[in-house]
């Protein structure tokens, strides 16, 4: 077992991680605090060992770093004083500096994630969970603009190259237009992941695994980027299982993947009223499903969404001809 010169008030072994007490010695002004933070840094750690997306994690350590400062200047000592007024107070403070309600919602949404830790680490009795009583701001609906198939068709043709970058980049496209995987899920994959009729995701939101179709086209993309993928192994042996290696043989990055995209969408000319992101190529594959007479449900067990409400927002983005098209094609008179 690690040893450490600290008193025990200060480190307690857990688990293999050290967990902080609490009570400390009474007398000591501010050894919340200092608690606080190394309950923020047990979380964060957890939050990795759960893979979560690069991306994630940098929002979760800012945003859980701004409760932390705000409730310093508080001066709130012990966890038994934070109430979910002060989350209002910092909500509204940053309200007042100019904020979206979205921005702010996301920040609630991460102080929850965090205090549920806490509940089901038992630092916290859920009766006490402060975010717990705290409403997220209302704010307007917004629609997603997404791919049109002709701009899809162009990105996926702009890579066609032969050498190893160009067919990877190309897979990747392809890849996510057709399953509607999240950037994250598509970066963890291994080559023992594409099965003969699907692709198994492993590292899904939550540590949650599923199975998500592969079209015809896209088998045979993959079949030709991994024979490439085994002869550049060759030449440049890496020591990761990834499927998606970078020219150096590690994985991929978030950004790098972004960049990809965005290059490709500028080449092409994507209206510039969609915001190019591995997101919005999930969201093209969710419209789309759901244009083409794939039933919510369905789309949501594809997405892996926990719950269908999260779906439902996809919705949103559908055109009102595409919509009045489709109930033409599914008329009861025209069907019987």
């Amino acid at each position: 077992m690690l040893t450490t010169n600290k008193p025990d008030w200060v480190r307690q072994p857990y688990l293999g991680i050290f967990r902080p007490s609490f009570c400390g010695p009474p007398q000591k002004e501010g050894c919340f605090f200092m608690c606080l933070k190394e309950l923020r840094d047990e979380f964060l750690y957890d939050c990795e060992c759960r893979h979560l997306a690069k991306g994630s994690l940098r929002n979760y350590r800012a945003s859980t770093r701004f409760l932390l400062e705000f409730l310093e200047r508080k001066q709130i000592t012990e966890l038994e004083n934070v109430r979910p007024r002060h989350l209002r107070d910092l909500m509204k403070e940053k309200q007042d500096a100019g904020n979206t309600p979205r921005y702010i919602n996301d920040l609630l949404k991460v102080w929850r994630t965090w205090f549920n830790y806490l509940v089901e680490e038992g630092y916290l009795e859920e009766r006490d969970n402060p975010a717990k009583k705290v409403k997220p701001l209302r704010q307007p609906r917004t629609i997603i603009d997404t791919f049109t198939a002709a701009e899809m068709k162009r990105m996926i043709q702009f890579y066609d190259g032969k050498d190893f970058l160009e067919v990877r980049n190309k897979t990747i496209i392809m890849l996510l237009f057709d399953t509607g995987m999240r950037c994250n899920e598509m970066i963890l994959m291994e080559p023992e992941d594409i099965k003969p009729d699907y692709i198994l995701v492993k590292h899904g939101k939550g540590g949650k695994e599923r199975v998500v179709p592969k079209s015809p086209a896209l088998s045979k993309q993959l079949i030709k980027y991994c024979a490439l993928r085994d002869g550049y192994r060759k030449e440049c042996p890496p020591c990761h299982r990834n499927l998606f290696l970078s020219k150096t043989g590690k994985p991929l990055t978030d950004e790098a993947v972004a960049r990809m995209l965005k290059h490709a969408a500028e080449e092409v000319g994507v209206s510039s009223s969609v915001r190019v992101s591995p997101h919005t190529c999930r969201h093209t594959f969710a419209q789309m499903q759901l244009k083409n007479g794939l039933d919510l449900y369905s789309v949501s067990r594809l997405m892996g969404h926990v719950n269908i409400m999260i779906t439902q927002r996809y919705l949103l983005g559908i055109k009102d001809k595409d919509i009045v098209d489709r109930g033409t094609q599914t008329s009861p008179l025209m069907n019987l």
